[in-house]
């Protein structure tokens, strides 16, 4: 039944490229590498959107003959691309290198590929800003947690899950910033959740997909993703500073951090929302998407 939309004028088409850009041929080659655009299966759920709210998947797929996308969009990914090739040649005997697993979980096939095992760790590798992992934690607890998954049911022993975090915004005249890493390297070790979290999480996180409506045009489907998925967070102002003094999720965490300090302080804050940063410079389905840009 999920199929019907999917199978109907069903092409192997391209999606659009522009290049507002202007970037030359040869870094246009670099992007496209050896890929070949196909249309994605809906029968099969990939890690990274199963952890992902299910409208930009949908829309990816259902509405891929008018996808447009410009190559700018893909000069990060190019690079963190090359960097896991790195890895991958660079990988030694006890080291399980990009390891691709399937699992049925009701009527979708969850896809996941491990960027490295060894002994009893996973290990993903991630290239992003220095002040990335402060909002990305949780996404990729889920992912790392979802791999994990994926090796315990084939009885394989997990008790650590790493990131090797490459920063590619990283300034040496900021490393007396607060937080800021020594180098444009550090290692995380995220939570390992114990395998029946997992599972039930896998299982919703499905669900969740399945139970998605799916609709012949954009514009009939009536709510956004999330406010976490769109990238939108609230901001803390301290009087007229242009740079926010908290960040936060939720409305609710912010006030509580303002209301705290406007009554220690003689300080007064204004809390903005942000706009969907997720959706405006990274969201593969923006073209398409009714509620790209907008903050509601």
């Amino acid at each position: 039944m999920l199929s019907l939309l999917y199978k109907k004028n069903w092409r192997i088409n391209k999606i659009q490229y522009t290049n507002k850009y202007k970037l030359p041929d040869r870094v246009i080659r670099v992007i496209q590498g050896k890929h070949t655009d196909k249309r994605p299966d809906i029968g099969r759920l990939s890690v990274t959107d199963l952890i992902d709210d299910p409208l930009p998947r949908i829309l990816y797929i259902n509405h891929w003959d008018d996808i447009v996308r410009d190559y700018s969009d893909f000069l990060t990914m190019t690079q963190g691309t090359a960097l896991h090739d790195r890895y991958e040649m660079c990988a030694t005997d006890d080291e399980d290198a990009e390891h691709k697993f399937e699992d049925a979980v009701s009527d979708l096939i969850v896809v996941g590929k491990t960027d490295s095992k060894f002994d009893d760790t996973i290990l993903d590798v991630k290239q992003t800003g220095v002040y990335g992992p402060k909002y990305r934690l949780d996404k990729w607890t889920a992912q790392l947690n979802t791999y994990s998954w994926q090796w315990r049911r084939r009885k394989e022993t997990i008790n650590k899950l790493l990131i090797d975090v490459w920063y590619r915004d990283w300034k040496l005249n900021k490393v007396y910033y607060k937080d800021y890493p020594p180098i444009s390297f550090e290692v995380l070790e995220l939570k390992l959740w114990d395998y029946n979290k997992q599972h039930f999480y896998v299982r919703d996180q499905v669900r969740k997909h399945e139970s998605h409506p799916i609709f012949d045009k954009p514009e009939m489907y009536e709510f956004p993703c999330s406010d976490k998925q769109r990238g939108i967070r609230f901001e803390g102002f301290k009087g007229k500073n242009k740079t926010p003094s908290k960040v936060g999720e939720t409305m609710e965490e912010v006030q509580n951090f303002v209301d705290y300090q406007e009554k220690t302080t003689k300080d007064k804050y204004v809390i903005r929302k942000s706009p969907p940063v997720f959706c405006e410079r990274y969201c593969k389905s923006r073209s398409v998407c009714p509620f790209s840009g907008v903050v509601q």
